[in-house]
């Protein structure tokens, strides 16, 4: 009887920890998209490129943050219309592009996975394909591979192509 009170309580210490760390859910943050600038040096190079809400569309994005039991992120949901007006500040031309969610990021070590809509900044001259560089925007699935200093290695798209660069199509 006293080996079993002894389990006892240790069983009911175990409970009392895991059940919190089990009961704890996911982190969610209203994420509306704000104005943004991207200077020419990490975008297009030549010219700095504004984003905006689109006007009259909706602006309600929220990312649900997945956490695993080291507090590390895993995994992220991004829902919610959002509507993006990208503008070059030297000649005003600009482009609407539908971000809206769902949209679903996964972290491993080394890789990220994306699924849904995604505008993307700086990937580094040696990533193919080469309309990657300033600023691209993509449908569908991504998956970025890292070196362990967290440089971008290689870039793959699965059932979507990139847009050719949107700073052509900002020219």
């Amino acid at each position: 009887m006293k080996g079993f009170k002894r389990v006892s309580k240790v069983t009911l210490l175990l409970l009392a920890l895991v059940i919190p760390a089990l009961a704890a859910g996911p982190t969610i943050v209203d994420n509306p998209l704000t104005s943004f600038v991207i200077p020419a040096a990490v975008g297009c190079g030549t010219f700095d490129v504004t984003g905006a809400p689109e006007v009259g569309k909706p602006n309600g994005g929220r990312i649900i943050m997945f956490f695993n039991q080291q507090g590390v992120l895993v995994s992220e949901i991004v829902h919610g219309a959002t509507f993006v007006t990208l503008t070059n500040t030297s000649n005003g031309n600009s482009i609407n592009l539908n971000i809206s969610g769902p949209g679903k990021i996964s972290f491993t070590s080394n890789t990220e996975v994306i699924f849904g809509p995604t505008l993307f900044l700086e990937f580094p001259a040696n990533v193919t394909p080469h309309n990657l560089q300033g600023i691209a925007f993509a449908t569908g699935q991504t998956g970025i591979q890292f070196d362990n200093s967290g440089n971008i290695i290689s870039v793959s798209f699965v059932g979507n192509t990139p847009q050719p660069s949107v700073c052509a199509l900002l020219e």
